[in-house]
């Protein structure tokens, strides 16, 4: 029971990291990561709430991964998709009162630096904590076993795929959105094989 309540505390501690992430990007106008971006995309074009279009995507993804990652998917899949967009919505609201947007272009850099940080972070604490990863995750692990390409090469590819066609439905598009595409795989992968969550948890579990 220890063991679980210690995993659900860092699931829940990711959602966070990914609601702040996102929130950041989207306050500073700096441009999303790629999936925000295409969740945006969706919100802009259907008027629906950036929450909703975020369990929309993530929805389809999982029925996806279903059919070819089953293996990679758990409770932390199920988790990340219901609420992940809905923590995006509440630290929105938390940040919009804040005139971040018209901050100069060094601060709000900052920002979306901390913002990227937090999400490579957050994604990365997911991989490690083997409760499932994201639907998305699930699906490029899978790939990278089966074609022996790199979990960062697999991502950029993705990431650039969503940037076009969120931009296309009206997300909204900037350096930072450049920035997280280019940099998302290579900290998610960095920082999956410097952090010990999951083999902390697992060692507890063994004693």
């Amino acid at each position: 029971m220890k063991n679980w309540s210690r995993k659900a505390f860092w699931v829940l501690v990711a959602m966070q990291l990914v609601g702040i992430a996102v929130a950041l990007f989207l306050e500073t106008g700096m441009g999303s990561d790629s999936i925000g971006l295409l969740c945006d995309g969706i919100h802009q074009a259907t008027g629906m709430l950036f929450g909703n279009a975020s369990l929309l995507y993530n929805l389809a993804v999982i029925v996806l991964a279903l059919v070819v990652a089953r293996k990679n998917m758990g409770l932390g899949t199920v988790v990340y998709a219901l609420t992940s967009g809905y923590f995006i919505d509440l630290y929105c609201w938390l940040l919009a009162p804040l005139p971040l947007a018209s901050l100069g272009f060094t601060a709000r850099f900052a920002l979306f630096a901390v913002g990227q940080c937090c999400l490579s972070l957050a994604l990365a604490l997911l991989i490690q904590l083997e409760l499932g990863m994201n639907a998305l995750d699930a699906l490029l692990y899978w790939l990278q076993a089966a074609t022996g390409l790199s979990y960062a090469g697999l991502r950029t590819a993705v990431d650039v795929s969503y940037v076009a066609v969120g931009t296309l439905l009206g997300g909204t598009f900037g350096i930072g959105t450049v920035c997280s595409v280019l940099l998302t795989g290579a900290m998610v992968s960095w920082l999956t094989h410097r952090i010990s969550v999951g083999a902390a948890v697992s060692t507890e579990k063994q004693s």
